[in-house]
């Protein structure tokens, strides 16, 4: 596992955000391992990404500037690496799914092209190595991060999504 975790305060609230892309290197693993030609060949931009991935690095020094809380590069797919973070930091980690349809919408196309689910990408997917941050609520974040949920009062889960609980994937 990469990255590192910094304890949040037990209680306290806070948002998560990303840095980076959700999805797009699984979404390159599986047209890759479908073996389809013309998918691999119209999304070769996501196959790209599996092959070549490219980490934000610069974006966790401005994260860290702007008072992240935690931070972790998102190596295992959002839902393992966000209950790796609310173990070690004894919270529950709240995401929107309305948050991630961004990340979704970039996707489906190509998950038509192989019968696919672009969600499952987003939310299991790993290999994108974006980065993953909790900040205290009110602060303000770098520009290259986007606010996908919050950070909650530990619950009898690690992960939540839209209030319902989140199996590990990845």
């Amino acid at each position: 596992m990469t990255g590192c975790f910094q304890k949040l305060r037990r209680g306290r609230t806070g948002v998560v955000a990303v840095a980076g892309t959700l999805g797009k290197a699984a979404a390159g693993l599986t047209l890759l391992q479908s073996g389809n030609r013309d998918a691999i060949s119209s999304y070769d931009e996501l196959v790209d990404f599996q092959r070549r991935p490219q980490p934000p690095i610069a974006s966790g020094v401005a994260a860290a500037v702007a008072g992240a809380t935690a931070m972790l590069d998102l190596s295992d797919g959002l839902s393992r690496d966000a209950a790796r973070v609310a173990k070690a930091s004894g919270v529950t980690i709240s995401l929107n799914r309305r948050d991630l349809q961004g990340f979704e919408a970039m996707l489906e196309e190509a998950a038509r092209a192989i019968g696919a689910n672009a969600f499952d990408w987003v939310l299991d997917g790993g290999e994108d190595h974006s980065l993953f941050g909790t900040f205290p609520a009110g602060a303000t974040l770098p520009r290259e991060f986007k606010v996908i949920g919050e950070v909650i009062a530990r619950t009898n889960h690690d992960v939540l999504l839209d209030m319902a609980p989140v199996a590990e994937g990845g």
